[in-house]
């Protein structure tokens, strides 16, 4: 992976790549091969920086042996859902209620508007910070210990996909090699056509199942608003399932929906490289005699949904609309380059792989430069 295909670098390296901006590819082709950064997941801050706190009263227990049944009637008269992710007691101290559950009310007269029983049980209160939020990584759950016991149950998918080993070396080598071929791509259309002056982005869809290319595009905009290069390589993806929308510009191999002079360069520049996708038939597909028996069952059990199970690699941060769009997709893990501050739907603006409330979510990684 030499990069062959593009001229020599004419000027310095740009760090920070903007969509206005003329990238430098062949810097960015090396970067992409020769960086040893690890791929880092892109999930909700959250997750993964310091716990917001909360104010909350906390009241000491004089004798320790009133301390069980302490907890037991506050659990009754001041159960604290909200907070359930911090323990009651923390020595001889008793987590009680946050500051604004007693308005105007001074602790002490709070506690005995709940129950009388409350006035004799500590002798003396005090205000302090805790976690608002559950940890939900151990370093989180670590940081937590200074403030007050928090319950905590690891996730050991996520604590791994936090790390720097989440894919093996191999892996890694694999996911930098098509994100190469994205620039390649990047690279063939800049020298094949003279109306473009910035590097176009460019998303490549692989199938994991088969290690293969099934479908490449390139930002198509200048010609139609709405042919961002990933819109246009889902609707190629579609057309490997017997579908799509768009008529393309140029004509396209039938195994790969590239174009047919650039999937020679590219078969030229990465030979080890499979392209193509897995056979596929249409659910509407049925025989002349009509009982369509054997090609129903085909179609069920190998024709995905668009892009179920597959990884896509883009140069640039897809904007919200394409990041709706490969939810709708369902595809299962996202690759980027550079973010893309402008309207970036993955990680600059929206992440819309953290909306709960979304029927599909996938994995996004960064990290490539």
């Amino acid at each position: 992976m030499d990069g062959s295909l593009l001229p020599a670098i004419q000027e310095p390296p740009i760090k920070k790549i903007k969509p206005s901006t003329n990238m430098t590819i062949n810097f960015y082709l090396n970067e992409v091969t020769s960086s040893k950064t690890p791929l880092k997941v892109v999930l909700n801050d959250d997750i993964s920086e310091s716990l917001p706190l909360i104010e909350v009263y906390t009241g000491h227990i004089q004798n320790p042996k009133d301390i069980s049944k302490t907890v037991l009637l506050l659990n009754e008269k001041l159960p604290i859902k909200e907070l359930q992710h911090l323990k009651r007691v923390k020595k001889q101290d008793i987590f009680l209620c946050p500051i604004t559950y007693t308005n105007e009310m001074t602790i002490q007269e709070y506690l005995k508007s709940l129950d009388d029983s409350f006035a004799d049980i500590f002798d003396s209160f005090a205000v302090i910070h805790v976690p608002k939020q559950p940890p939900k990584l151990k370093k989180q759950f670590e940081d937590t210990k200074e403030y007050w016991p928090c319950n905590f149950h690891p996730d050991k998918y996520l604590e791994k996909l936090f790390s720097d080993n989440f894919f093996t070396q191999e892996e890694s080598n694999m996911h930098r090699k098509y994100m190469y071929i994205a620039l390649l791509n990047a690279k063939w259309y800049v020298m094949n056509d003279a109306s473009i002056h910035d590097v176009p982005n460019v998303t490549l869809v692989v199938d994991p199942i088969i290690a293969s290319v099934v479908a490449v595009a390139t930002d198509n905009r200048k010609k139609h608003p709405t042919q961002h290069s990933t819109m246009l390589a889902i609707d190629n993806v579609a057309r490997t399932q017997n579908g799509g929308a768009w008529s393309p510009d140029c004509e396209l191999d039938e195994e790969t929906m590239i174009p047919n002079s650039l999937l020679q360069c590219l078969k030229a520049e990465m030979p080890e490289i499979n392209f193509g996708h897995r056979k596929f038939k249409s659910n509407r597909v049925t025989d002349d005699n009509n009982s369509g028996t054997e090609n129903n069952e085909t179609s069920s059990l190998d024709s995905p949904y668009l892009c179920t199970g597959y990884y896509i690699y883009m140069l640039r941060e897809p904007c919200v609309m394409c990041s709706m769009a490969l939810v709708h997709a369902r595809a299962k893990r996202i690759f980027f380059c550079v973010d893309n501050e402008r309207d970036g739907g993955l990680k600059s603006k929206v992440k819309l792989q953290t909306v709960s409330s979304l029927n599909h979510r996938f994995e996004v990684f960064t990290g490539f430069l």
